[in-house]
C-alpha cells in the first residue's frame, strides 16, 4: 500500500508521487471507504461494550381506592391502596464465549476495510501511472510525427523542384502532398488525445504534467530479470491486499461456525438490585401502612440456550456453506492472481526484448532511408520509395514507444499484484524517467 501522505501540486510538472498523493486526497471512493472504516471501528467498540456493566434505574407508583377495611389496623373503611418503589439494578457479564467471538469478528471486519483501502490506493496509483505513461508516449509520438512531417515536407519540395525541371512526374509531388496531409491529420488527432489524457489526469489529481521534463524517458526500462519471478510470486502470496481480504473473510466465517459450538454453553451474569418502597402519598393509612426501607439483593444468573430457531439445522448448514465458499474463494483468488502475475511478468520481459530489437530496427530503417534518398537523387529510386522509408522509421519508433510504455505499465501492475507499491518506488521511477540525454550511459547501465 502507498501511505496517504498528501503533497501540494503547485509546480509546473509534479512528480509521480505528488500526482498519486494528490489523487488520493481527491478520490471520492476513498472518502466512502474511510467512512466505512470508521463504522467498522465503531462496531468494534460496540462488541467490546457487551463486557461492560449495565446499569438501569426504575421508579413506579400505583394508586387505588376501594371500600372495606384492613383488620387490626386503624385504616378507615375508605381503603387507600397507595404504593410505589424506586431503585436500580446492575448486571455484569461474567462468562459468554460468543461475546469474545463477536469482538474477534468485529476486529477482523475493521482490518478488512484497511485492505479495501489498500486496494483502492494501488488501483488509483496504477491509473495515475498509466495516464502518466500515456501522456509521455503520446508526446513522444507527436515529436516523431513532427519530425516525419518536416522530412516529408522537404521531400515534397525536392519532388516539386524535380518536376519543374522535368526529371519526375507530377505523381511524385502529389504523393508527397498526400503524405504530408495524412501526417497533419494524425498530428491533430494525437494532440486531441493528449488533451483528453491531461484532462483526465487533472480530474484525478488536480494537475497536469509537462512532458518535455521527461524528454529522454524512453531510454529507460524497468529492472526485471527472468529469475525474479519466484520472488514476485512470494511477495504476492504474503502482501496482496485482495488475497489478504479473502483470508479475513474466511476467518470471519470460521468464527461464525465457532459460535455454533457455543450455542448451548451457559451465559453467566452477576446481578445486583437495590430497591426502596415509597411512602404513601395519602394521609389515610400512612401511619400504619408504610414500608420505606431499602432492600438489596445480589446473585449470579445462569442461562442455558436449549433451542432457538436461529441456531437450527438450516442455520448451521448456511454457516458451514459460507465458510466453505470463502475457503474456495481464497483458492480461486490465489490461482487467478498467480496466472495474472506470471502473464504480467512475462509481458514486461517481452516488451523489453521488443524494445531492444526495435532499437536495431530503427538504425536499419535510418540506413534504408539514406539509401533511398541517394537513389532518388540519382534517379534509381522513386519518390514513393523515399516516403515509404520515412514511414518505416516512424512506425519502428512508434512501436518502440509502445513497447517502452507497456514495459513500465506492466511493471507498475506487477507491483500492484505483489502489494509492493510504495511512494519511494514512484520517486525512484520518476527520477529514472527524468534523467537527461547526457545521462544516457547511466540509463544503459539501468537497462543492462
Amino acid at each position: 500500500m502507498i501511505a496517504p501522505v498528501y503533497a501540494s501540486v503547485g509546480q509546473s510538472s509534479p512528480t509521480l508521487a505528488q500526482l498519486q498523493q494528490a489523487a488520493i486526497k481527491r478520490n471520492p471512493e476513498l472518502a466512502v471507504q474511510r467512512a466505512a472504516q470508521e463504522v467498522a471501528g465503531a462496531e468494534v467498540g460496540i462488541a467490546k461494550s457487551e463486557w461492560l456493566p449495565s446499569v438501569s434505574a426504575n421508579i413506579d407508583k400505583s394508586y387505588g381506592r376501594g371500600s372495606g377495611s384492613f383488620s387490626d389496623t386503624r385504616v378507615s373503611n375508605r381503603r387507600i391502596n397507595d404504593a410505589g418503589k424506586v431503585g436500580f439494578s446492575i448486571s455484569q457479564n461474567l462468562y459468554d464465549p460468543i461475546l469474545n467471538i463477536s469482538i474477534d469478528q468485529a476486529n477482523l471486519s475493521a482490518k478488512s476495510t484497511d485492505f479495501a483501502i489498500d486496494q483502492t490506493y494501488d488501483e488509483l496509483t496504477n491509473r495515475i501511472v498509466s495516464l502518466f505513461l500515456d501522456i509521455l508516449a503520446t508526446q513522444s509520438e507527436i515529436v516523431l510525427l513532427e519530425g516525419q512531417q518536416v522530412a516529408v515536407n522537404e521531400q515534397r519540395k525536392q519532388a516539386q523542384l524535380s518536376f519543374e525541371v522535368g526529371t519526375v512526374s507530377i505523381t511524385d509531388v502529389r504523393e508527397a502532398e498526400a503524405k504530408h496531409d495524412r501526417i497533419a491529420a494524425q498530428l491533430s488527432a494525437l494532440k486531441w488525445q493528449m488533451q483528453a489524457k491531461q484532462a483526465e489526469l487533472t480530474t484525478l489529481s488536480g494537475a497536469k504534467i509537462e512532458p518535455s521534463t521527461y524528454a529522454s524517458s524512453i531510454q529507460a526500462l524497468p529492472d526485471v530479470a527472468e529469475e525474479d519471478l519466484t520472488l514476485w510470486l512470494a511477495a504476492m502470496g504474503s502482501q496482496n491486499s485482495l488475497l489478504k481480504q479473502s483470508v479475513i473473510d474466511y476467518q470471519i466465517a470460521t468464527l461464525e461456525k465457532n459460535k455454533l459450538q457455543y450455542k448451548h454453553y451457559p451465559k453467566v451474569q452477576l446481578v445486583v438490585e437495590n430497591n426502596r418502597n415509597l411512602g404513601s402519598w395519602s394521609s389515610e393509612g400512612q401511619e400504619d401502612y408504610t414500608n420505606s426501607k431499602w432492600d438489596w439483593s445480589a446473585g449470579v444468573q445462569v442461562q442455558f440456550g436449549l433451542f432457538n430457531t436461529n441456531t437450527s439445522n438450516a442455520q448451521t448448514t448456511k454457516v458451514l456453506a459460507t465458510q466453505n465458499q470463502r475457503f474456495e474463494t481464497i483458492r480461486a483468488s490465489r490461482e487467478r492472481l498467480n496466472i495474472e502475475m506470471q502473464q504480467t511478468f512475462y509481458q514486461i520481459l517481452a516488451s523489453i526484448a521488443e524494445y531492444q530489437g526495435l532499437n536495431k530496427a530503427s538504425e536499419s530503417a535510418e540506413t534504408a532511408l539514406l539509401a533511398n534518398m541517394l537513389g532518388y537523387q540519382v534517379g534509381m529510386r522513386i519518390n514513393a520509395d523515399v516516403l515509404d522509408a520515412q514511414s518505416k522509421i516512424y512506425e519502428v519508433n512508434r512501436d518502440r514507444l509502445v513497447a517502452w510504455s507497456n514495459s513500465w505499465r506492466n511493471y507498475i501492475k506487477l507491483n500492484q499484484l505483489a502489494g509492493t507499491l510504495t511512494v519511494d518506488q514512484l520517486t525512484q521511477m520518476d527520477d529514472i524517467l527524468r534523467q537527461t540525454v547526457e545521462n544516457s550511459s547511466e540509463l544503459e547501465k539501468i537497462n543492462e
